[in-house]
């Protein structure tokens, strides 16, 4: 049975599917847990009201993770009020832009690294002041099967979230002797998700070519990201834990 009792998880992007899920899969499992959001500051309210309806312990805080002194800000408000931080999970990301290599500009391109590389940069060093102290920590990046499985017109976004296998793998190796674990999850399609680049007809294709005939759910992933956080995977880490079906074989 996974316990997070007295836990405390930051999850950036929170206000997403993905994020929102997460949330409520930690608060349910008695982590307290603290709601990041950049934009969409209605639906952090609403996930912290549901939150609270099931007795669970979270608050909420806005910043712009690709500005240092903003994440600086948002750990120590996590330190002053719960003493530590336990578990992080990056799950934040820019909109994602469908644009061929050669109509992308820099600045695009530049958009992308900013967010999901840049942000879980400054996100990860702030924890880990708390984590290295304590000897103890679970780091979890959300990813995407893009990494193994590109798709045309999204360079940009690919690029950024290979970056992350990198830094993840690296920083496994260097603070897993100080109790520190780092893993990435890798979601498939996500059922229910907008996109103009995803119609019905292209789902129906993904589905096809799934093994378990299903895309993934937000639940899915936020069961992913509890198997992370616990003492289940205490021996786990530099890992990378695809979740869509069996579509991508590594």
């Amino acid at each position: 049975m996974i316990n997070l009792k007295d836990k405390v998880a930051v999850v950036t992007g929170a206000a997403n599917e993905k994020g929102r899920a997460v949330c409520k899969a930690l608060a349910n499992n008695k982590a307290k847990v603290v709601i990041h959001y950049f934009k969409n500051q209605e639906m952090a309210e609403f996930l912290l009201n549901e939150i609270k309806k099931e007795e669970g312990e979270a608050f909420i805080y806005q910043a712009d993770i690709r500005n240092q002194k903003e994440v600086k800000n948002l750990f120590k408000k996590v330190t002053a009020k719960y003493g530590s931080v336990n578990v992080l999970v990056n799950n934040a990301h820019e909109k994602i832009k469908r644009n061929f290599f050669v109509d992308t500009t820099w600045e695009e391109h530049q958009t992308q690294i900013d967010v999901i590389t840049r942000g879980s940069y400054y996100c990860i060093q702030e924890s880990l002041k708390a984590m290295l102290k304590n000897s103890e920590g679970s780091i979890i990046n959300i990813l995407n099967t893009q990494v193994n499985m590109p798709v045309k017109g999204y360079s940009s976004f690919t690029t950024a979230m290979s970056a992350m296998v990198g830094m993840t793998r690296n920083l496994a190796r260097e603070v897993g002797h100080d109790g520190v674990r780092v893993n990435m999850i890798a979601p498939g399609f996500i059922v229910g998700k907008k996109s103009e680049h995803a119609p019905f007809f292209i789902q129906e294709k993904i589905i096809e070519q799934t093994p378990l005939k299903r895309l993934a759910t937000p639940e899915d992933i936020a069961n992913a990201v509890l198997f992370l956080a616990s003492n289940l995977s205490g021996f786990v880490t530099g890992g990378y834990l695809v979740v869509d079906g069996g579509m991508v074989m590594l």
